[in-house]
């Protein structure tokens, strides 16, 4: 598109036409754009350049420019004009495009016009230029640059542009008027119509000043409002004090006036005063605020030569923290026809990169909607897993808990098991002391000679040295022991019976003998 729009175009070229001159045409549609540019060697390290048409376009052929390669650096390159340009009697039209892919963070992507005879091998920031024009951004400063060199003297405008902010291709152009008046498009929006130089630039004395001779009349009035006379305070208002002493306050019962001093209340706001202030009106003898005559500035001279330039070239001296802008289609001429043919061809990539930028932005934003969805769902899944580990430690946790219950109540069972045993036993020798009586009174019957040992054998039996401790399982142990001991000694009782029956009998049988 860019070849065929620009067919009959040179990358430099003097151009007459009756509509004006053209001195610059730079598509960069070629690679041999190094042969009509030079690189500065008044800096070292300077950042590279090479020809692009960045990450995306709507034309490929179209939007391949100039792009700058490398962050953090300085760039320098110029080339020449063939033929001197002069605005004295005709418009200079000076126009490009900038695509800045990357945010800039702080970095310039303006051209400058340079003088006649420059050197382009020394060029560099501090050289002597005409005019300076492009977007420049760097922290809060975002401005599109429009600076005069008048006698030796850059003036920056007092008017502020913003800057484009996105990744957009979009086109800058400057007209300066033979009038001293100057022009302004962004995006072929008109910013400036023909607005003369020194309502924005601060480049001539004031033309008038005040008369230093004029002075304010006597009778003049400049007091624009003054108090309303029937506004009158209140009689009797100053005799109202503004604070009283407290009524209800007492002296301190601990207060010694020779020591403390003498006692004083303190004061409160007097419940009977009111505020009052003068209202003001509109003085009607204001005439308004008094300047002296102004008369011509004896200092003032208008130069026709103002914004007057004899052009040799074209520079590009930036800075740049992020690289990318990619500079196309620069032209200075005096014919806004050239100008506005590539105007033109901007509109036509414009609304194709718009549509190819919408639907990069919708595929981003699809591709950033999806890895939140994803984050999402893996949050979700992430809190689901500890949800289903805190259950688990809940059941654990309940599981414990059923444990320990469980094991309370054994543990309960157990005592009321102890406490039932215990009472069995004491049941059972309660239900054996009296079988033992009976016995001990068949065989005192029987054999009185048994008595005392069957005595010594109840008493035995009812005192048994038992000593009761906490653990009941002990207490078991020793009521079976007594058991034992008292079943032990009526078997012993029994057998000593029997063994003395006999005895009786043998003494019996001897003495018949």
């Amino acid at each position: 598109m860019k070849t065929t729009l620009l067919l009959a175009s040179l990358a430099i070229a003097t151009v007459a036409s009756a509509a004006g001159q053209t001195y610059l045409e730079e598509t960069f549609s070629d690679n041999t754009w190094e042969d009509r540019w030079t690189t500065s060697s008044a800096k070292l390290n300077l950042g590279k350049f090479e020809l692009s048409s960045g990450t995306f376009y709507a034309d490929k052929d179209y939007s391949q420019g100039l792009k700058t390669t490398e962050d953090h650096r300085f760039y320098s390159v110029s080339t020449p004009f063939s033929a001197v340009a002069d605005n004295a009697k005709e418009d200079l039209i000076v126009q490009y495009t900038v695509k800045q892919e990357v945010n800039q963070e702080c970095g310039g992507s303006y051209i400058k016009l340079l003088p006649k005879g420059y050197d382009a091998k020394t060029f560099n920031g501090e050289s002597e230029y005409a005019i300076m024009f492009g977007p420049d951004v760097c922290g809060t400063e975002n401005r599109i640059h429009v600076i005069f060199n008048y006698k030796g003297k850059n003036y920056l405008t007092k008017k502020e542009f913003p800057v484009p902010r996105d990744s957009k291709t979009h086109l800058y152009r400057l007209t300066v008027h033979p009038d001293q008046k100057y022009s302004l498009l962004v995006d072929g929006d008109v910013v400036v119509d023909k607005v003369a130089l020194e309502e924005h630039w601060d480049v001539y004395v004031p033309r008038t000043i005040s008369d230093p001779n004029d002075t304010k009349p006597a009778d003049w009035v400049d007091i624009k409002h003054i108090e309303d006379p029937t506004h009158v305070k209140p009689e009797g208002y100053d005799d109202i004090p503004r604070y009283i002493a407290d009524p209800e306050a007492k002296q301190p019962e601990d207060w010694d006036p020779e020591a403390d001093g003498e006692w004083e209340a303190p004061e409160i706001a007097n419940p009977d005063f009111e505020e009052w202030s003068p209202k003001f009106i509109d003085n009607p003898e204001y005439k308004g605020e008094w300047k002296a005559a102004e008369i011509p500035n004896p200092e003032f001279k208008e130069d026709p030569e103002l914004a007057h330039y004899k052009i040799g070239g074209v520079g590009l001296d930036l800075w740049q923290v992020k690289s990318g802008s990619i500079f196309d289609d620069i032209v200075v001429t005096s014919d806004s026809e050239v100008a506005d043919k590539y105007l033109s061809a901007w509109k036509s990539n414009n609304a194709k990169e718009k549509e190819l930028v919408a639907a990069l932005d919708a595929a981003k934003e699809k591709e950033e909607e999806e890895k939140r969805m994803e984050a999402a769902a893996a949050k979700e899944e992430e809190e689901k897993k500890v949800d289903t580990k805190e259950d688990e430690k809940d059941e654990l946790d309940d599981d414990e808990v059923d444990e320990t219950e469980a094991a309370a109540a054994a543990e309960e069972e157990a005592e009321e098991a102890a406490e039932e045993k215990e009472a069995e036993t004491e049941e059972e020798e309660e239900t054996e002391e009296p079988k033992a009586e009976e016995v001990k009174e068949e065989e005192a019957k029987e054999e009185p000679e048994v008595e005392v040992e069957e005595t010594k054998a109840e008493e035995k039996t009812e005192e048994p040295k038992v000593e009761v401790e906490e653990n009941e399982w002990k207490l078991e142990v020793e009521v079976e022991e007594v058991e034992e001991e008292v079943k032990e000694e009526v078997k012993e009782t029994k057998e000593a019976k029997v063994d003395s029956k006999e005895e009786e009998k043998e003494s019996t049988q001897h003495d018949e003998l």
